[in-house]
């Protein structure tokens, strides 16, 4: 397996939750909402805080201080005070594996 790529059991993560990985040296913020998974850098663009400390709304995470938002698909922001985007990652599901790559 290579560094760009880390896989973790579907029952790792249930429904709602956040996990940090890491992925080629960075840490990635893992989320499992609606049935589906994404993954995003793990650091808010406004203040370099672990977004996978925070939380979920819908296809949001939100930031655990400033309630910052961003949307799971996109790394867009939807919510202030940030205003940068944050990297998004691939992420599937393979049987029972999450697949996170860079």
């Amino acid at each position: 397996m290579s560094d760009n790529r880390v896989e973790l059991s579907l029952s790792e993560l249930g429904e709602g939750e956040l996990t940090q990985v890491t992925v080629g040296g960075e840490p990635v913020c893992v989320a499992r909402t609606g049935g589906k998974v994404y993954a995003v850098a793990d650091q808010c663009s406004h203040v370099q805080i672990p977004l996978s400390d925070g939380s979920l709304e819908g296809r949001q995470v939100v930031c655990p201080w400033h309630g910052a938002m961003f949307d799971l698909e996109t790394g867009r922001p939807t919510c202030g005070p940030a205003t940068e985007p944050v990297k998004c990652y691939a992420a599937r599901v393979e049987g029972d594996v999450i697949v996170v790559e860079d």
